[in-house]
């Protein structure tokens, strides 16, 4: 497996978090939260840079679509909007070639949406009509990763299967929930490039140390992954530096229960 992160971990732009993750990370993910707007996208000798970092470091890509974009919104202005603002973000991507895309199909507008769509199958035909706009722009399926959010993964998964994606398996989501991360692992392997790992602290904030994640379950997580020969990319989802120090301690004793050599990289290198 390729052991990644985030590309928001320290104060500064794209590349400037890229040149100190390549030492140690396999995978960046490279988010693209806004979707327009000064500073919404690096410009493009940032892009090219980018490239160049990725060739001499066997760095992948996964890259993170922006947050507004609501693909099955009842509202049909918006719902062309979202796919308009993630077709752009995937040629501000161009450059540096990401191998995934991680998408968000929100059960309504956004997380947690209070109102969420009556019409189960109108809610899937709308969000199969826009991933299929996104997907005809070029870009190989299996790359396009819908990711666990905050509602039952089944209600979006026949049209993954359908369209023949992939998914960003987002463990930390399942658990802050109180849900059984391990049957959903199961359940949805095959189809699985991402697996998306944080913890929950005691305020409830997610995306937060893996030292707030339950030990027990961490060891049975990566045990699940290894015993399966899981290749994809396990990103640390996290967004602060303290929490990313913290969290790669807990991987590394992690794997040192198991007995198994950590696969994350070490070689210092700077990028041209």
């Amino acid at each position: 497996m390729r052991i990644g992160t985030t590309s928001f971990i320290y104060p500064g732009g794209w590349l400037f978090n890229v040149e100190r993750l390549a030492q140690d990370f396999d995978d960046v993910e490279i988010l693209f939260f806004e979707a327009d707007g000064p500073g919404a996208f690096p410009d493009l000798a940032e892009r090219q840079a980018l490239a160049r970092c990725k060739r001499e470091h066997d760095l992948t890509y996964s890259l993170h679509a922006p947050l507004s974009a609501s693909l099955a919104s009842q509202d049909e202005t918006r719902r062309r909007a979202g796919v308009t603002s993630v077709l752009r973000a995937l040629d501000a991507a161009a450059p540096f070639e990401p191998d995934n895309i991680v998408l968000h199909v929100y059960h309504g507008d956004g997380e947690r949406d209070p109102n969420p769509p009556p019409d189960l199958a109108a809610w899937r035909e709308r969000a199969a009509n826009s991933l299929s706009a996104i997907a005809a722009s070029g870009i190989g399926r299996e790359r396009l990763c819908v990711e666990l959010l905050d509602y039952d993964y089944g209600l979006i998964e026949p049209v993954v299967a359908e369209l023949g994606l992939s998914v960003a398996l987002d463990i930390g989501h399942l658990v802050r929930d109180g849900l059984d991360e391990l049957a959903a692992l199961r359940r949805l392997w095959a189809r699985t490039r991402i697996v998306q790992w944080h913890g929950t602290d005691p305020n409830d904030r997610d995306h937060r140390s893996l030292e707030h994640y339950p030990r027990a379950r961490a060891v049975a997580l990566i045990e699940a992954l290894l015993a399966g020969g899981y290749s994809g990319v396990l990103t640390l989802e996290v967004f602060r530096q303290a929490d990313l120090e913290r969290s790669r301690v807990v991987l590394e004793e992690v794997f040192a229960q198991l007995g198994c050599p950590y696969p994350g990289r070490r070689a210092a290198r700077g990028c041209s």
